[in-house]
């Protein structure tokens, strides 16, 4: 008898899980959506399709049984129109996609590399997205992209009519682009009094630790680093005295970025600034062209990803960011019931719904849990027996 049909395999099973399982109502104005279908080779292989209800979408997934599922950013008067100006664009929410870079587990995902893209999500969700751009929790969808990282989504009508060029503006921000450094300050660092040919330094006023955006982001960094006597000397040495770094300090909480005389230090001070914007920038892998895309496709929320088996899964507002674990939550399948698979390639220890799985060599034929082989087969790095 011959070996099943690895992409009919999978269907099969994704058709069940969609068939048992309820889509929740988690995506606006579904009605209004492009969405598009995808299998073994392409995750996007049909497009231009529109679905009245997330019931009707959960109706169609049972029985196409796609490996993808995607929805439109975008909302349109004719979602299903053909070319796309006849879909007559009515605006778009905001979306981040954040993807763990390559690493040597790959096309695995491992807890360190689930680690690092969730520090970069919480980054995002709460130093720019709540804190800077005044969104507020329940205008944000989390939600796991099924495989290696986070999609962000902002609801928010004022955000739906920005244009390319207004979304540029937001990746530019969140990239610290366009950034000046004298813009935080109300006065000159120095004035030259050329009659007494000496330097008078002015009241200096500053950002404090409370401000907004960038401002507040580099007076804490500056705080930060004025409270320990070994990062204090890199913005001047006279902080080395431990009571002129407690006045400066107490200065820029203050607003007042002169209560120590710091000659010649603006320097010094331009220079954190800018290693604040680049670290702000290394620090999320975020993909500038789905943000900037105002008629992008991304993955269906709550819908299986055909490269894991995992699903897509919203993380609910209450939900901790810190502590979630997506390859112990978001799984589509069973691990209580088995499927026996044969690898196509050496698979490294993996963990996946709470257990870890020694490594298994290339051609060995062996019985799993059925969330852990449909993810191997999903890798292309088994087939099913």
């Amino acid at each position: 008898m011959a070996p099943p049909n690895p992409h009919q395999w999978l269907c099969e099973r994704f058709g069940q899980y969609y068939h048992s399982t309820p889509m929740p109502n988690i995506m606006p104005r579904i009605e209004r959506r492009e969405f598009g279908f995808g299998g073994w080779e392409k995750k996007i292989e049909f497009r231009h399709m529109t679905f009245r209800s997330h019931e009707d979408l959960r109706m169609a997934l049972a029985r196409d049984r796609p490996l993808f599922c995607s929805a439109s950013s975008a909302y349109y008067e004719f979602p299903d129109a053909r070319p796309m100006p006849k879909k007559h664009w009515l605006g778009a929410d905001l979306v981040f996609d954040l993807d763990a870079a390559a690493h040597t587990c790959a096309p695995f995902t491992c807890p360190e590399c689930m680690s690092k893209i969730n520090s970069q999500m919480i980054h995002l969700v709460e130093d720019f997205l709540l804190d800077d751009f005044g969104l507020s929790r329940g205008e944000l969808q989390i939600s796991f992209s099924g495989s290696r990282g986070y999609h962000v989504r902002a609801y928010k009508k004022e955000i739906e009519p920005l244009d390319r060029d207004g979304r540029r503006e937001v990746v530019d921000y969140i990239e610290g682009g366009g950034l000046s450094f004298d813009a935080f300050f109300d006065s000159n660092f120095k004035v030259e009094n050329l009659e007494l040919r000496r330097t008078v330094f002015e009241r200096l006023t500053g950002p404090t630790p409370a401000s907004a955006g960038y401002a507040g982001k580099f007076a804490r960094r500056v705080v930060a680093l004025a409270s320990e006597p070994a990062s204090a000397v890199q913005i001047s040495p006279k902080l080395k005295n431990k009571e002129k770094a407690h006045k400066f300090v107490e200065g820029v909480k203050a607003g007042d970025w002169s209560k120590v005389d710091l000659k010649g230090e603006k320097a010094a001070l331009a220079a954190i600034f800018e290693s604040l914007k680049v670290q702000s920038a290394s620090e999320l892998e975020t993909d500038a062209n789905v943000t900037l895309d105002t008629s992008k496709i991304l993955r269906m929320p709550d819908t299986i990803h055909g490269g894991s088996g995992l699903v897509a899964k919203t993380i609910p507002a209450g939900v901790d960011l810190g502590s979630y674990e997506p390859m112990h939550t978001a799984l589509a399948f069973a691990m209580d019931k088995r499927e026996t698979i044969v690898t196509s390639r050496a698979i490294p220890s993996i963990s996946l719904g709470g257990q870890t799985f020694d490594a298994i060599e290339s051609g060995k034929k062996i019985e799993l849990p059925a969330a852990y082989a449909i993810y191997l087969v999903c890798k292309k790095a088994a087939v099913p027996v």
